[in-house]
């Protein structure tokens, strides 16, 4: 007789939180999650870290040295092409990949069962939405980036929460870079010192793949290659989340009630 599945623990509070909480809260999460998290990147990121690779390898092949000129050969050049179409459509999916990752995290915070196929329909809802959201923010970083540096990583963070505005709130374009510009106002180096440690943990965990595929061929280049992507993906997502959630409980005292009505309203 199948047994009742276990009720699931209760989502964490929407108290604000420091980053040593947000991260030991996003680990939780992932805990709770990993088999949907793992999946729903896994599904993506899998096949298309392979193509690249492999079509990497034919372009490389396809490239005849001759003293000091290169030339490519046919099939080379028809590998590079596949690359770059390949490039475009990648692009695209992790904009779908984006949306479904957010959507599941936040899902997951009020306490539901995210699902693969529901966060995978927002994301394709939206995924229009949020390559014009990552345009603007990539325009306004690099306008920012030629004025030495330092706007450039202060326009980046006030942006970050671009995309869970529209995730959550359905604000889209301007109006989604404006709300994140107003939520991270005042905390800046909260954000960032948050984003660093956990891009820092991020690094770790793809530079012990990199290690462990150093002198490998491409195909178990790629596989580790992608399994890093895989695991580190959904929890750079699930702090951006929690981030933006613990931004709103500090300006709004948001609560897991309110969240809720948005995420039902916000469904496709």
């Amino acid at each position: 007789m199948d047994q009742e599945r276990a009720p699931l623990p209760p989502p964490p509070s929407l108290r604000p939180r420091g980053v040593g909480e947000l991260l030991t809260a996003a680990f939780q999460l992932y805990r709770r999650h990993w088999a949907t998290f793992l999946r729903l990147v896994a599904i993506v990121v899998v096949p298309l870290t392979l193509l690249q690779y492999a079509l990497a390898d034919l372009a490389a092949g396809g490239l005849r040295v001759r003293g000091q000129e290169v030339e490519v050969t046919a099939a080379g050049g028809r590998a590079i092409a596949a690359s770059a179409i390949v490039g475009i459509f990648s692009l695209l999916i992790t904009q779908l990949l984006i949306g479904a990752l957010v959507w599941a995290v936040v899902v997951a915070v009020v306490g539901r069962e995210p699902s693969v196929e529901e966060s995978y329909r927002f994301g394709l809802a939206r995924v229009w939405s949020i390559l014009w959201i990552g345009l603007l923010v990539a325009l306004a970083t690099f306008a920012g980036l030629l004025l030495f540096i330092v706007p450039g990583i202060i326009v980046l963070v006030r942006l970050s929460m671009a995309v869970p505005a529209l995730v959550v709130e359905r604000r889209r374009g301007g109006e989604a870079l404006s709300r994140s510009w107003s939520l991270v106002r005042g905390h800046g180096w909260h954000v960032f010192g948050t984003f660093i440690v956990a891009l820092l943990l991020v690094s770790l965990v793809s530079n012990l793949f990199t290690a462990l595929a150093a002198g490998s061929g491409w195909v178990v280049q790629a596989l580790l290659g992608a399994v890093a992507q895989v695991i580190t993906t959904p929890f750079t997502a699930i702090v951006t989340a929690l981030l933006y959630l613990d931004l709103r409980a500090r300006a709004e005292g948001l609560d897991l009630e309110t969240l809720a009505r948005e995420l039902d309203a916000a469904r496709p």
